[in-house]
């Protein structure tokens, strides 16, 4: 085997020493930033240990358990619901779930807490009906814990996703085996269920935890200190690289430690379950059971999409007449324009990635594809910094080629998931036959892994122009002079405490969002066979 392994590794050198430079290439402003960490001043390092280091490790920790624990609630437990019973509206649950992931979650904060101000519909309501209510509800609502559930309802779907697909997989095997030896059907759930499907949470929620990391915009906007806002505050505010750099170091080893956890915990979790027959779903005919299911699916698409969509929509209509369509439709083709462009370019290079590793068989491109996946754990942050350190010295930061470069580092391995299990389905003998058929590797892409994983390609493409269309830290970093996105103008307007103004620009991307996720849940179901 190994013998065999060497000959396909020296018929394509070419294509492994390729994807060897380009991994190179893609991480080179992690590499620059990490070597700038020891050139950098130790009495700034001293100072950010005895002054900020300690509350900004603390409030990420706190928002993270925050944020983590509402995640789980609601994305696990409507999941487990959806995919073991039949009740009224189950169908369209199941679809509209999925929505909250098209509000990014700074537009969920900004929407909330004009919502619960003192001039929002509920104080205002309430001053009406019961000045006693009015009093009790008129607070501060810009605290970490206020934050951590709204990121949690805006993240959700990524726990609910990847639960719903484990709870699907699982099968009916373990369920009737824990009926006959006496367990009721919350026991399945806690003893069988959880325990099965733990690696598959775990990944949802380690893209909760480095989504919370990234997060600039809302925690900027409740005034929590945070490893984000602190590197912005010290590059931007304080004109000091040297502290944004060794916040960024520093962060970058968090972001490692929970990188290595997620792997290991995958890796140790391979065993747990295999494929067989699907849950045999439970018809609910008590009524009562029926609407306590329905409403505990109700509630996190209630409060994650229904709410901030409808809220948002009516401030859109009541600043129509404000509102420069002009320069909306401009920032939606720029919006558009560089999500596409870069959405593009990533699937492929995503699918050169994988194809070399599978065509080349050679450890070194499993570890180099593991290694440029953690472009994804990394803050938007942490690579605009390590990217403008490393083309400071060019007249290239500022346009462009530099965003869309910061784009393929972030969101290679969004693309990279869908094509990697479409990629998993065929047998290498697929291979074999065309190379049999005298076909070299190019035409190998080109014309048997091109047409055979379209589909998946499609579905990468619309997850990762979804991320890109929402993407805020690295736009606000990179962006070229005078180019703005929906994003950007969003932020700006909030910031600007100009958040009714904003309703239109958010609007156009909860509408694009909601629309590309609802295609993505047609194409995930289709490859998968979830019913």
């Amino acid at each position: 085997m190994e013998i065999r392994e060497y000959y396909i590794f020296t018929d394509n050198k070419r294509w492994v020493f390729g994807s060897l430079f380009l991994a190179l290439i893609l991480l080179s402003p992690i590499i620059v930033l990490a070597i700038s960490f020891f050139s950098g001043s130790k009495t700034t390092l001293l100072y950010l240990l005895d002054n900020v280091l300690l509350d900004y490790t603390l409030n990420t920790i706190y928002l993270i358990i925050i944020t983590s624990f509402f995640a789980l609630i609601l994305g696990v437990f409507p999941a487990w619901i959806i995919s073991n019973y039949y009740f009224f509206g189950r169908k369209f649950f199941d679809i509209v779930l999925y929505l909250p992931l098209a509000i990014p979650s700074y537009i969920m904060g900004f929407t909330y807490i004009d919502i619960l101000s003192y001039t929002g519909p509920i104080q205002s309501y309430l001053r009406d009906m019961s000045p006693y209510l009015a009093e009790i509800f008129n607070k501060d609502y810009l605290q970490i814990e206020v934050l951590g559930g709204l990121l949690g309802l805006a993240l959700y779907p990524y726990v609910y996703t990847a639960s719903r697909i484990s709870f699907s997989l699982i099968g009916s095997n373990y369920v009737n085996i824990s009926k006959n030896l006496g367990l009721s059907t919350f026991q399945t759930f806690y003893k069988v269920i959880l325990p099965l499907s733990r690696p598959a949470i775990f990944s949802g929620l380690f893209l909760v935890i480095m989504e919370v990391l990234n997060e600039y915009g809302a925690v900027k906007y409740f005034g929590v200190n945070t490893y984000t806002t602190g590197i912005f505050r010290s590059w931007f505010s304080l004109g000091d690289v040297s502290g944004a750099i060794q916040l960024a170091c520093i962060l970058l080893v968090i972001v490692l430690f929970f990188f290595i956890l997620d792997k290991f915990s995958i890796k140790n979790s391979k065993f747990y379950y295999q494929k067989n027959s699907q849950i045999q779903k439970i018809k609910l005919t008590n009524w009562k059971k029926s609407v306590f299911m329905s409403s505990v699916c109700f509630i996190p698409f209630f409060f994650g999409f229904l709410v901030p969509f409808f809220f948002i929509l009516n401030n859109a209509i009541q600043t129509y007449s404000l509102t420069n369509f002009e320069k909306l439709i401009q920032l939606t083709g720029n919006t558009v324009y560089v999500a596409s462009v870069a959405s593009v370019i990533i699937i492929f290079v995503a699918l050169f990635f994988l194809f070399v590793e599978r065509i080349s068989k050679a450890k070194i491109n499993f570890f180099t594809n593991n290694l440029i996946s953690l472009g994804y754990a990394l803050p938007g942050a942490i690579i605009g910094l390590g990217i403008i350190l490393l083309f400071s010295k060019f007249s290239l930061v500022g346009s462009l080629f530099i965003l869309i470069f910061a784009y393929i580092i972030r969101f290679l391995a969004v693309a990279k998931s869908p094509i990697k299990s479409s990629l998993d389905k065929h047998p290498n003998t697929i291979d074999d036959t065309g190379r049999n058929l005298g076909l070299n590797p190019l035409n190998l892409l080109r014309r048997l892994h091109l047409p055979i994983n379209k589909f998946a390609l499609i579905s990468a493409f619309i997850v990762t122009f979804i991320d890109i269309m929402k993407e805020l830290p690295i736009t606000l970093i990179l962006r070229p002079f005078n180019f703005d996105t929906l994003a950007t103008q969003t932020y700006e307007f909030a910031v600007e405490e100009m958040i009714p103004l904003s309703a239109t620009y958010s609007l156009v991307i909860i509408t694009l969002g909601s629309l590309m996720l609802l295609i993505l849940k047609n194409f995930i179901d289709k490859q998968i066979n979830v019913s």
